[in-house]
C-alpha cells in the first residue's frame, strides 16, 4: 500500500501556511480569495461560463487541492449563478482535485477561518473531509449538485489513472500547486499529455505561472497560450483552451432500473441527483424485500494487504456510505445507526497473524488500529478473551430503513416513478430500445441498470455472469442486561452487533448455491458456532440464545470478492470471435450497465459502486482509477481467459 503523509505546514505570521517540503505558500499573502478570482476564475471565463455552459455538469479539474481555497471560490460562486439563474442549462459542478500531501483537518480548519464568507462550504467540506488513504474519495455537498473527487497521490500519477472516453471529462483547469521552481516533479511532459487526454473540446485553462517550459508543453499538447499580467508580485501569467477536435458527449435523459435493494436504491439515488429521470421495477411489493432488508448490518471496510486492490475499492466505498447515511440523517430521514465502532476479532492463530499485519501497516490509525484484549473489553464494554482491529469510524445501521430512505429522497426530486410487483420475464433490444417483459404491455426505456442481486444473471443477455447465490440466515436474540451492555460491533467468525429495540443482531449462515429464504431453525445451530468459534472464551456467550426471530436472504457473490459494476458485454459476439478481443476491451450491449455481485458487503460498496456505473453512463470523472474499474467490469473473467488464450467459457 502506498502510503499518504500529511503536508507538514509553517503558518507564516499565524495566518499563512507555508509549505515546509516545498518552501511555498498556498495561497497569496496579499489576498488569496482575489489571487483565486483572478487568476481562475476571471481567466476562464466566470462566472459567465455558467450560464454558457450548454450541458448539465461543469467539470473543473485542480492540479493542487491544498487548503481548499479554489474550491471554496468556485462553490460560492456556483451557488449564487444556481440562485440567479435556476432555469439554466447547467445544473452541477463536479470539481476534481489532486494532492500528494494533504492538510491534516486541523490544518483545514484553521485555514478556513479566515474566510467567514465560505462557512457553510467550509462545514459540509470539513464533515466529508476524507483519511489519508490514496486514491480517489468522492464527496457530495448541496444535495449532490456539487461533487468534489479529491485524489490523493501524486498529480501526474493521478491523471495517468484517471479514466476517460474518447469525448474527455474535464471543461476546465486550474493549474495551480506549488510554483515550477520548488515542485519540478508536477511540471513535466505528463502533466500536459495527461490534460490533453482528459480534456473535452474547447476546454480552458489558467496558470499563475508563465514559465517556458509550462508555455511549451502546453503549446505541443494541443493548448493555446495567451500571456496576461500576473498577480500580486508574479510579472506574467498564461491562460488558453485546448483546441483539438473532439467528439461530442451525450447524456441519458432517461435510465429504468430493475431491482429495490441497496444497489439499485443507491443507484436511482445517483441518477436524480443528475437529473435523469428513473423508472424502477421490482418484482418485490416493497424496497428492500430481499437480501437489503435485514434489521441491522455493519459497516467498515474490508481490509487486506493484497496488491489487487480490493481494500482500496472498500475503503473508498465505506467513507461514501458513511457520507450518505449521514446526509439522508441530516435531511430528516429516521435511520437506526450508531457509529460505535467495530472490532474484528481473530479466528486462529493463522488470522490473528494476518490482522497483526493490517494493524501494524501504513494505514490511518483513525481508519484501523490494533487493540489488546483490555482495549477491545473496554471498547465492547463486555469481556472479552482477546484483542484485534478496530475501526473506530464504523458501526451500524438498520439497512430495511436505509433502503426506503434513499428511495425517498430520491423521490423527493419529482424524478422517481417505482413500479412494484413486477418480475422482469426477459428483455430485448429492438429499435434502439430495451423492451421489458413483465408479463404484461411491454416497458421500453434506451437505458437501463439491472440491480437485481443474485439474480441479475437469471436473463440469457446476463447468463454468463459469474454470479452465485449464497443464502445466510441471521437471529435477533434477546438482549440481557449483560449483552444489552455491548457497545460496539463485533466480528470473527460470526458478528454481533449492539441492541436495537432490546434485540441484537447475530450471524451469520452461509449456504452456498441455494435460494431458500425459508427460516430454518437447523440454520440457527449454524449461527452458534459461529458463535462459539468467535466468542467461545468469554463467559456471557452462554446468555446468547437464539431463538427463532430473525430471516433469511439470498446474496449475490463473485469468487473474486470484487463487485460486478460496468457495461454488460456482448457475450455471443465475444463467444463468436474472442480472439479479436485479446488485450481489448470487450464489446458491450447498448444501453444496459449492471451493479451487482455486491456480496454480504453492499452496505459498504453500494453507493461507491452507483456513483461508478452513473458516471461512467453520463460520461463524466470516475471515482475509481482505470485499474480499479478493470477490476469491477462485469466481463473480467471471460477477459482474462482470453487474453491467456484460452476459450471465454472452460470446454
Amino acid at each position: 500500500m502506498n502510503s499518504i503523509s500529511h503536508a507538514k505546514l509553517d503558518w507564516r505570521d499565524s495566518d499563512t501556511p507555508v509549505s515546509i517540503e516545498f518552501d511555498d505558500v498556498y495561497f497569496s499573502t496579499v489576498d488569496g480569495i482575489d489571487e483565486t478570482r483572478y487568476v481562475f476564475m476571471q481567466h476562464n471565463g466566470f462566472p459567465e461560463r455558467f450560464t454558457e455552459h450548454p450541458h448539465d455538469t461543469l467539470v473543473v479539474a485542480e492540479t493542487g487541492f491544498g487548503t481548499g481555497l479554489n474550491l471554496m471560490v468556485l462553490w460560492h460562486s456556483f451557488r449564487q449563478f444556481r440562485q440567479n439563474h435556476p432555469d439554466a442549462p447547467c445544473k452541477r459542478l463536479h470539481f476534481v482535485t489532486m494532492e500528494k500531501y494533504p492538510v491534516t483537518g486541523a490544518d483545514l480548519a484553521k485555514a478556513h477561518r479566515y474566510w467567514p464568507e465560505f462557512a457553510e462550504q467550509s462545514r459540509q467540506l470539513k464533515a466529508a473531509y476524507p483519511m489519508p488513504l490514496p486514491g480517489c474519495h468522492r464527496m457530495e455537498f448541496d444535495q449532490g449538485q456539487v461533487v468534489v473527487d479529491l485524489w490523493l497521490g501524486d498529480v501526474n500519477e493521478c491523471l495517468e489513472q484517471m479514466h476517460a472516453p474518447a469525448e474527455g471529462v474535464m471543461d476546465v483547469w486550474f493549474l495551480d500547486g506549488f510554483t515550477p521552481s520548488r515542485n519540478p516533479k508536477m511540471w513535466q511532459e505528463q502533466l500536459y499529455q495527461q490534460m490533453a487526454r482528459l480534456s473535452r473540446k474547447g476546454a480552458s485553462y489558467a496558470t499563475f505561472t508563465a514559465a517556458g517550459h509550462v508555455r511549451r508543453g502546453l503549446e505541443k499538447h494541443g493548448f493555446s497560450v495567451v500571456k496576461d499580467q500576473g498577480y500580486g508580485i508574479k510579472r506574467e501569467m498564461i491562460f488558453g483552451h485546448f483546441n483539438i477536435e473532439k467528439p461530442e458527449a451525450s447524456t441519458p435523459q432517461e435510465v429504468a432500473v430493475i431491482g429495490a435493494g441497496v444497489a439499485a436504491a443507491q443507484t436511482a439515488l445517483s441518477l436524480v441527483q443528475r437529473g435523469i429521470k428513473v423508472t424502477l421495477y421490482s418484482q418485490g411489493a416493497q424496497p428492500a424485500d430481499g437480501a437489503s432488508g435485514n434489521r441491522q448490518g455493519a459497516l467498515y471496510p474490508l481490509m487486506n494487504l493484497a496488491e489487487d486492490g480490493l481494500s482500496a475499492i472498500y475503503q473508498q466505498g465505506f467513507l461514501l456510505a458513511r457520507q450518505r447515511l449521514n446526509r439522508l440523517v441530516e435531511a430528516g430521514h429516521s435511520i437506526d445507526h450508531d457509529w460505535c465502532g467495530v472490532l474484528q476479532l481473530s479466528q486462529n492463530d493463522k488470522d490473528a497473524d494476518k490482522l497483526n499485519r493490517i494493524g501494524k501497516a501504513t494505514f490511518p490509525s483513525e481508519l484501523v488500529h490494533l487493540v489488546d484484549q483490555q482495549q477491545a473489553s473496554h471498547i465492547a464494554d463486555l469481556p472479552l478473551d482477546r484483542g484485534g482491529l478496530y475501526f473506530p469510524y464504523g458501526g451500524w445501521l438498520a439497512p430495511e430503513q436505509l433502503i426506503p430512505a434513499l428511495f425517498e429522497q430520491a423521490r423527493e426530486t419529482g424524478l422517481l416513478t417505482c413500479h412494484w410487483d413486477r418480475q422482469l420475464l426477459s428483455l430485448n433490444r429492438e429499435a434502439g430500445e430495451w423492451q421489458l417483459d413483465f408479463g404484461e404491455p411491454l416497458a421500453r426505456h434506451p437505458h437501463l441498470v439491472i440491480c437485481m442481486g443474485h439474480a441479475s444473471a437469471d436473463l440469457p443477455q446476463t447468463a454468463p455472469l459469474p454470479l452465485q447465490p449464497v443464502r445466510g440466515q441471521i437471529s435477533a436474540p434477546v438482549a440481557t442486561d449483560t449483552l444489552s451492555k455491548l457497545k460496539t460491533v463485533l466480528c470473527a467468525d460470526g458478528y454481533l452487533v449492539p441492541a436495537l429495540d432490546g434485540r441484537l443482531t447475530s450471524g451469520a449462515s452461509f449456504v452456498k448455491n441455494s435460494r431458500d429464504t425459508q427460516w430454518h431453525h437447523d440454520d440457527v445451530e449454524e449461527i452458534a458456532a459461529r458463535m462459539s468459534n468467535s466468542f467461545g472464551g468469554s463467559d456471557w456467550l452462554s446468555q446468547l440464545q437464539l431463538d427463532d426471530s430473525g430471516r433469511a436472504a439470498i446474496r449475490g457473490s463473485v469468487r473474486d470478492h470484487f463487485p460486478l459494476m460496468g457495461p454488460l458485454p456482448d457475450w455471443d459476439r465475444v463467444a463468436s470471435e474472442p480472439q479479436a478481443w485479446r488485450h481489448r476491451p470487450l464489446p458491450e450491449q447498448p444501453g444496459v450497465h449492471l451493479v451487482s455481485g455486491l456480496g454480504s458487503r453492499g452496505l459498504c460498496s453500494g453507493a461507491l459502486m452507483a456513483e461508478s456505473v452513473v458516471s461512467l453512463i453520463c460520461g463524466e470523472p470516475l471515482p475509481l482509477s482505470k485499474q480499479q474499474l478493470q477490476r469491477l467490469r462485469p466481463g473480467r473473467f471471460w477477459q482474462r481467459r482470453i487474453n491467456k488464450g484460452h476459450p471465454p467459457v472452460a470446454q
